[in-house]
């Protein structure tokens, strides 16, 4: 194993030497080059067809990301309905805590020593000790629920941004759809143009077929001029017309019978 290792490293060394002394400075480029053509020479000749269907398959890989953005937004969604009903309650408490520190703060303004609440009497220094460890769990629930109403902002700013992202993917994504959908529709029709240039029909017989006829005419006519030229001299100057000049009232005569014939049909025509 070592051996073949050695030897393969050699011989890529042998090469890259013979292209810096073929080539010098330029040997990267050129084999950067070649590797590029080589590489778009293969990627041009996978079908298109092959590319739609990886493109296709690019595009179902964003769909888990789609619906693991829609869980985090529908959870984040629930955790902010949460937080508001939490700020709610506080609210309602804090108003409770601050009409009673109020009362309590009145009475004790007074200047009386007891005070009676629900049917119990206190002393004047258990209603003040009572009013400062109220006030205090108040301006600690006060500073609470500022912390949480600006943690409800930011949650809220953030379920946002994430809804604006997650449309955004998703538009894209059936964006691209349409797209695949489209460049699909084109190869379809450009696979149908081609596909229709394959039905060639072969007319040559035709023309051959054609030819023949018009060769066959030929001959026939010149074997029909070489019949009737066998019953003519040509050694002979032809002095009288083959065919004798007949008058045509001779003719018409002749074919009718004699005169008294003619005058029967004349009189036979005057008496109608």
């Amino acid at each position: 194993m070592k051996k073949r290792i050695l030897y393969f490293g050699g011989g890529a060394t042998a090469v890259l030497l013979l292209l810096a002394l073929l080539f010098g400075s330029d040997a990267t480029s050129y084999l950067t080059t070649s590797v590029a053509s080589v590489r778009d020479s293969v990627k041009s000749s996978v079908p298109v067809n092959f590319e739609l269907e990886r493109a296709r398959q690019h595009i179902s890989k964003i769909t888990p990301e789609v619906r693991k953005n829609m869980e985090l937004i529908t959870g984040e969604e629930v955790e902010i309905e949460k937080l508001e009903e939490h700020i709610q309650e506080f609210d309602t408490k804090l108003s409770t805590d601050q009409k009673a520190i109020i009362r309590l703060n009145a009475d004790l303004a007074s200047g009386s020593e007891t005070f009676v609440y629900t049917g119990n009497a206190y002393t004047a220094k258990e209603v003040k000790r009572d009013l400062k460890n109220r006030f205090e769990e108040y301006k600690t629930d006060e500073s609470t629920l500022k912390n949480l109403k600006r943690l409800l902002a930011t949650r809220m700013s953030n379920l946002s941004t994430a809804r604006n992202k997650l449309a955004d993917m998703q538009s894209v994504q059936r964006k691209l759809r349409v797209q695949i959908d489209n460049l699909a529709a084109r190869n379809r029709m450009i696979e149908v143009a081609k596909s229709s240039s394959q039905f060639v029909f072969d007319d040559s017989q035709l023309a051959k077929t054609s030819q023949l006829i018009d060769e066959i005419d030929s001959r026939l006519s010149a074997e029909e001029r070489m019949a009737n030229s066998e019953s003519r001299s040509f050694d002979r100057i032809p002095v009288q017309d083959s065919e004798s000049q007949v008058d045509l009232m001779d003719e018409i005569t002749n074919y009718f019978g004699n005169s008294e014939n003619g005058d029967e049909v004349s009189t036979q025509v005057v008496k109608k």
